[in-house]
């Protein structure tokens, strides 16, 4: 028993000089002295990068495989060669970056001419013909490109970053954007039926009108967008966060809306038939007229005949 007890202390004693120690290395690391090491070595596999300041640093034919570069600040770096396959790009910055044969993310060298962002043969064509149906356009940098009327049906466009893009009347029935970074961007009329948008950031984007008939939308973030008419019908935004959006005469009918956060979001003159809103937060939320026969309400229970701008139980 004492014996134990020992054993016991020394054990946690080890284990607060090492977290001691590990403390003052954290201290010592400064965000200089990481930016020092990272172009010495030249290798930064599967390392969290997140928020570090890089600009202009030279990372020419640095292997940062894996690396975690959420919100990294990469502007005007070097990253001629480098090899960037899997990291996650999501929020980074890399305006004037160079990026001349670099391994993407999607394991495609950037061509001549990227800088600012990885021109992949894919990227390049849909950039010159608007056009790449099921292309690897996987972490593609195309924020504020004008892709009206594009052809991207079925396209691998995951983690990509369309933040301002313009993709008014776009074909992107059944692609793969999830957990793509899509802020303010322009989607009205767009045709995204199946699209798979789990997890993705779409707050502030306009999809006013557009098509997204059975479209996935697990958590995603829809803060503020606006789903005016949109077909939304059997649409799947489970735990999604759609607070303060506008969802005016948008079809929802049999759309499942399980825990979402529905939070001063407008509902006015929507079709909610059959739609699942069972755990959701409904909080100054606006329902007028929006027609709820047969939806599962917050509590579980079916709304009965005549819930039309209110759920009658």
């Amino acid at each position: 028993m004492v014996w134990n007890l020992k054993k016991l202390a020394v054990g946690i004693t080890a284990a607060l000089v090492l977290m001691v120690v590990l403390g003052l290395l954290g201290r010592l690391l400064t965000p200089k002295s990481l930016r020092q090491r990272l172009e010495a070595s030249r290798s930064c596999r599967l390392c969290d990068l997140s928020g570090v300041d890089l600009s202009g640093a030279d990372l020419a034919g640095a292997d940062l495989t894996g690396a975690y570069l959420q919100t990294a600040n990469l502007s005007s770096a070097n990253l001629e060669g480098a090899n960037l396959t899997n990291a996650d790009t999501r929020y980074a910055h890399f305006e004037e970056a160079r990026l001349t044969h670099a391994t993407w993310v999607n394991g495609q060298t950037c061509g001549a001419s990227s800088v600012g962002r990885c021109l992949t043969p894919a990227t390049a064509m849909l950039m010159e013909i608007s056009q790449c149906p099921g292309c690897n356009l996987k972490a593609a940098t195309l924020g504020q490109q004008d892709l009206t009327g594009a052809f991207l049906k079925g396209a691998d466009m995951s983690r990509a970053d369309l933040s301002a893009a313009q993709l008014t009347a776009a074909d992107l029935a059944r692609a793969n954007l999830t957990r793509v970074v899509a802020r303010r961007s322009h989607f009205q009329g767009s045709h995204l039926m199946e699209a798979d948008f789990t997890e993705a950031d779409l707050s502030g984007s306009d999809f006013s009108g557009a098509y997204l008939r059975g479209a996935l939308m697990v958590h995603a973030i829809l803060t503020e967008a606006q789903l005016d008419n949109a077909d939304l019908k059997t649409a799947v935004m489970l735990g999604a966060d759609l607070s303060a959006a506008r969802l005016t005469d948008a079809d929802l009918s049999v759309a499942n809306l399980k825990l979402a956060n529905l939070s001063h979001a407008d509902f006015s003159g929507a079709n909610l038939t059959g739609a699942n809103l069972a755990g959701a937060n409904i909080s100054a939320a606006i329902f007028n007229d929006a027609y709820l026969v047969g939806a599962i309400w917050t509590n579980g229970k079916k709304c009965a005949p005549g819930s039309i701008g209110r759920c009658v139980q």
